[in-house]
């Protein structure tokens, strides 16, 4: 059997440290209330479609309603709604508000998902989200 030097012993402490404290990093996350609300389909997290999870600022303001899935559209013009089931869809032309939501930086249009938990799920800049409704269909049908 062949003996390590202290070199050898170190890079082989170095490794062991490295892949302990990744796998309890994963299983902290595991246990984590983030895992489970990060995606609770799993079929969508190769895509992770729904990969926020922060307040959505303006709830009240907005009238989010508490329980119920909602689209916030963010438009400085009028602009057509996308015609979406299972969530309360509303335009908002407050870009001061729009950019608490990441979103409407120099005039440009958005959107944001917020669940029924009053997160905000997803978050897209998108000047013409009625012309994308299947899209965000599955990204509602998600929540």
């Amino acid at each position: 059997m062949t003996r390590l030097n202290a070199e050898q012993r170190g890079v082989v402490a170095g490794g062991l440290l490295t892949v302990l404290g990744a796998a309890a990093g994963v299983l902290l996350y595991l246990a984590s209330d983030g895992h489970s609300r990060h995606d609770p389909r799993h079929e969508l997290q190769q895509l992770d479609l729904l990969y926020l999870d922060e307040p959505a600022p303006g709830f009240i303001e907005l009238g989010l309603r508490a329980g119920e899935p909602a689209v916030v559209v963010f438009c400085a013009d009028d602009c057509t709604l996308p015609d979406l089931s299972g969530a309360h869809v509303l335009r908002s032309d407050d870009m001061q508000l729009a950019r608490l939501y990441d979103l409407g930086e120099d005039g440009r249009t958005g959107y944001a998902l917020v669940d029924p938990d009053g997160d905000v799920r997803y978050r897209s800049y998108d000047p013409s989200p009625h012309e994308h409704e299947t899209e965000l269909q599955t990204l509602v049908d998600a929540l």
